[in-house]
């Protein structure tokens, strides 16, 4: 290989833009232009000189966007450079780049809903965001986020209504990024309710993975403020969303 990984970077960036121009994908290209790639050599590199992990961290609100369609976006980039660099990429992931996020502990505010035990458990939530100083607190937030989340299924999620089709997922408490899919599947359902459907699944998914995240002890340590703020605004988003469920007709 002439080149190694990381100084082919602009020009694997480049070609990327350009097939996605070809196939008039306008969503590739918003990926490619907020988007910084992180190559890391296999750790089987003395046998595959070639072989690179990458690392693609986007813009937390890029990332947000197409959150959904995460693993398909990286299925085709892994390929796409496979098929036309002089690599041979194993692994590639996106992640949001929390180095560009900048929040403002003082925006976050609670969503009041008809559930005062969710109401107060926003409020705790926030209150620990704002006096956090070190790890533990952080992991703090991602319990209590936990909580609140199954306490807002348990608010929702009704066994005899609210039915799966899939006999396999399980739908007792504790399992509340089930319940919640599952209510939203119910209330949701048909042709008119698609988007919505779609978008409350999403917020879900994203909700589960912040607070999988704030457990975990392997994040850079400078980053764990933007970590526990962006489990706080994902928790309170979901409880807006399913609000909004609630209030429909």
């Amino acid at each position: 290989m002439k080149e190694e990984a990381p100084l082919l970077i602009p020009k694997i960036k480049y070609v990327l833009k350009q097939i996605a121009k070809q196939k008039s994908e306008n969503y590739m290209i918003e990926l490619i232009n907020h988007s910084f790639f992180d190559f890391e050599q296999h750790w089987n590199n003395k046998e595959f000189p070639n072989a690179y992990n990458l690392k693609i961290y986007l813009t937390p609100d890029i990332y947000s966007k197409y959150y959904s369609t995460k693993k398909n976006i990286e299925s085709i980039i892994k390929k796409r450079i496979n098929d036309s660099a002089e690599l041979l990429i194993p692994d590639l992931k996106l992640f949001p780049d929390y180095d560009k996020l900048e929040l403002l502990s003082s925006e976050v505010k609670p969503i009041y809903t008809k559930w005062e035990e969710i109401n107060s458990n926003q409020q705790k939530l926030i209150e620990i965001m704002e006096r956090s100083s070190d790890s533990i607190d952080y992991q703090s937030i991602g319990n209590t986020s936990r909580t609140l989340m199954d306490k807002l299924a348990r608010a929702v999620f009704n066994a005899d209504l609210h039915k799966s089709n899939d006999p396999t997922i399980e739908l007792n408490n504790g399992k509340f990024k089930n319940q919640l899919n599952t209510y939203i599947s119910c209330e949701l359902k048909g042709k008119k309710n698609k988007e919505l459907r779609k978008v409350a699944q999403s917020s879900m998914e994203f909700v589960r993975d912040s607070i999988d995240l704030m457990n975990s002890t392997t994040h850079k340590l400078n980053a764990e403020k933007h970590f526990a703020e962006l489990c706080v605004i994902s928790v309170i988003s979901a409880v807006s969303i399913i609000k909004t469920i609630d209030a429909l007709d």
